[in-house]
């Protein structure tokens, strides 16, 4: 990828699924092919995991780049309560629908109880937001043994869009 999200060969990953725990690969250090900007991303999550990690309860953190240049974070908040559960997507999601600019780009990380880190795909939930809120994003996720950027229809290559929804999401307001 370039420094502005443009992609570096015309090649994409293939997605077939999401990889299993014991597949998914151990991030140790930047993916191979990821831009400067979006290393940047990768960094701060990596921060924020770190400073704020709980087995658990806090267990991903995700950032993205807006294309203002803004980066906003968000961490996974565990509920006991599971589906009132907040994902670090979906958290920094919200504060980029509260910055009001268009996200570019999307790096969520876990950490394992282990310390180990891993680049993580947005669950199907936050890939419906995404596929709302910031359809022209990429996110960089697990590809193969390896790591790669793919666009946001690409996480859910079949997802339903209601006519009137996709067109009331398709602007972001003023704020």
């Amino acid at each position: 990828m370039s420094d502005r999200g443009a992609p570096v060969s015309s090649e994409r990953p293939v997605l077939d699924g999401p990889p299993t725990s014991s597949e998914r690969p151990v991030l140790d250090g930047p993916p191979t092919g990821m831009d400067t900007a979006d290393r940047e991303l990768l960094d701060i999550a990596t921060d924020v995991l770190e400073r704020r990690y709980r087995a658990g309860v806090h267990e991903v953190a995700a950032a993205l780049r807006l294309a203002d240049g803004t980066v906003v974070t968000g961490l996974h908040v565990e509920a006991s309560a599971g589906r009132a559960s907040v994902c670090a997507e979906s958290a920094a999601l919200s504060a980029a629908v509260v910055a009001g600019a268009a996200v570019e780009s999307v790096v969520g990380v876990l950490r394992r109880p282990s310390g180990t880190l891993h680049l993580i795909e947005p669950c199907g939930v936050c890939a419906e937001l995404l596929g709302d809120h910031a359809p022209d994003a990429h996110v960089w996720v697990a590809v193969g043994d390896g790591f790669g950027p793919v666009g946001v229809a690409e996480l859910l290559p079949f997802r339903r869009r209601r006519a009137a929804r996709a067109a009331s999401h398709s602007a972001t307001p003023e704020v």
